[in-house]
Order: structure tokens, then C-alpha cells, then sequence
């Protein structure tokens, strides 16, 4: 029996059936180069499993995802210039020109995580029901949920997250852990592309984010995020 798989907006926390014992796959896109998204998203291609993108900007990705009936798309707006004070932007100007690439989104992920009270009050206003903002590693040993804030925001705790799990040098779940319970995995193009397993490999390619061609000579033939994510597709495979 294949896990089930399905996006973050589908949510519902008056239905518990719309995310217990479901995978969500979740991917910031962290402006890597077109190929490099293209090439995450050909291991999704035929498999039938659903997923949710965080977009950081505009360009021909952005309209395949779109057209695609099996992914959602939402945003990953950048606030981290506001906290460095290297922006000339407030923060609800920062918010909407990222919704702005995808008007419809109603989920969200800031980069870094960044949010507070005053920030999620202006993602409310801006229309998002769904955030997911809260990393908690599997090896907290926690149960998660999906919980609900004020205004009726749907608050999506997540449980992996590539680079993280290479900085903690954390376990994977195995197959029959992953049957049960709740769990949304967040993963990277740039890390993907790269099948990252140290942090060195991806911060000595920085830059060659936007050369795909150079970038691909410094894939890691071992295993790596990208073979953990081809791992959760196959068990996502809907035949």
C-alpha cells in the first residue's frame, strides 16, 4: 500500500482524515536557476503524488507549476532585509510583492522562518489560511499536529528539512514510521540538484547556483537529499 500523499492547503482541522497519516512534500524554491527546478520536478513526473511549492519569484517555472493540477503553489517571502535593515521595503510591501507572483496562493513559508504576531496578522490580511513556519525536528520526539492560531489561521508544523538534517545529523524515519501520524518534509532545488550530504558541498557551489552545467559536475553520486527524496516519491507512487 503506497503512503498518501497530498498539499498543504488541504488541511482541514474540523477533518482529521485531510492530514493524519498523510506525507505532505513541501519545496522552497530559494531562486534557484529554472533547470535546477525542472529537474526536482522531474522526479515528481508520473508519480501521481501531490505537493506544495513555495515560490520566491516570477519566471518559466512558476507557469509549469502552476498548469500542474498536482501541485500547489504558495510563497516564500523574504523579510530577512528588514531585519538586517537592508531593505527599503516594510514588511506588508515585502509580503505583497511576493503574492503578487501567485495572486491565488493561501499558503505560505517565510525564508529563514521569519514571522511574529504583527507578521502573521498582515498574512491573514493578505488572505493566507495556511503558514508553515514551524520546523520541529522527528528527533524532538514530539507528536505533531496541525494547529490553529488566531483569526483561524491553520499553522503547519514541519518535520525535515534538508540542510537541516545534515547540520543534525539526524535518522530518517523508516517506512512503517511513516504510515502513521503527520508529516511534511521541506526540501531545497539547489539541494536536490546538488544531492547535498555535507554543508561544505552546498556553500563552496553558491556560485554556481545559476550554472546548472557547472553546478551538476559537483553532484554527490552517494546518498543524499536528493536520494531521500526520490525515496519518499516511490512510497507516495500512485499506480
Amino acid at each position: 500500500m503506497h503512503l498518501i500523499s497530498s498539499k498543504i492547503s488541504k488541511i482541514n482541522l474540523g477533518d482529521p482524515t485531510s492530514w493524519m497519516n498523510k506525507i505532505f512534500l513541501t519545496f522552497d524554491v530559494d531562486w534557484a536557476h529554472d533547470e535546477v527546478i525542472f529537474d526536482t520536478l522531474s522526479l515528481l513526473a508520473d508519480s501521481g503524488v501531490e505537493s506544495t511549492w513555495f515560490a520566491t519569484h516570477d519566471s518559466e517555472y512558476l507557469n509549469v507549476l502552476l498548469g500542474n493540477n498536482l501541485i500547489e503553489v504558495g510563497i516564500h517571502p523574504n523579510f530577512n532585509g528588514l531585519m538586517c535593515l537592508e531593505s527599503d521595503l516594510n514588511s506588508r510591501e515585502v509580503l505583497m510583492r511576493a503574492k503578487s507572483i501567485a495572486p491565488d496562493s493561501t499558503s505560505l513559508r517565510s525564508h529563514s522562518l521569519m514571522q511574529s504576531e504583527r507578521l502573521m496578522d498582515q498574512f491573514f490580511e493578505a488572505g493566507f489560511t495556511h503558514v508553515s513556519n514551524f520546523f520541529v525536528p522527528y528527533s524532538s520526539g514530539l507528536r505533531m499536529a496541525p494547529f490553529e492560531l488566531w483569526n483561524r489561521m491553520t499553522i503547519v508544523p514541519y518535520q525535515f528539512q534538508d540542510n537541516v538534517e545534515i547540520k543534525m545529523n539526524l535518522d530518517s524515519l523508516n517506512e512503517a514510521e511513516l504510515r502513521y501520524g503527520f508529516h511534511v518534509f521541506n526540501f531545497h532545488p539547489n539541494h536536490v540538484f546538488l544531492n547535498t550530504e555535507s554543508i561544505d558541498r552546498y556553500e563552496r557551489t553558491r556560485p554556481l547556483f545559476q550554472n546548472p552545467k557547472e553546478l551538476i559536475k559537483h553532484r554527490y553520486q552517494g546518498y543524499g537529499s536528493r536520494s531521500r527524496l526520490i525515496e519518499l516519491v516511490e512510497l507516495c507512487r500512485q499506480s
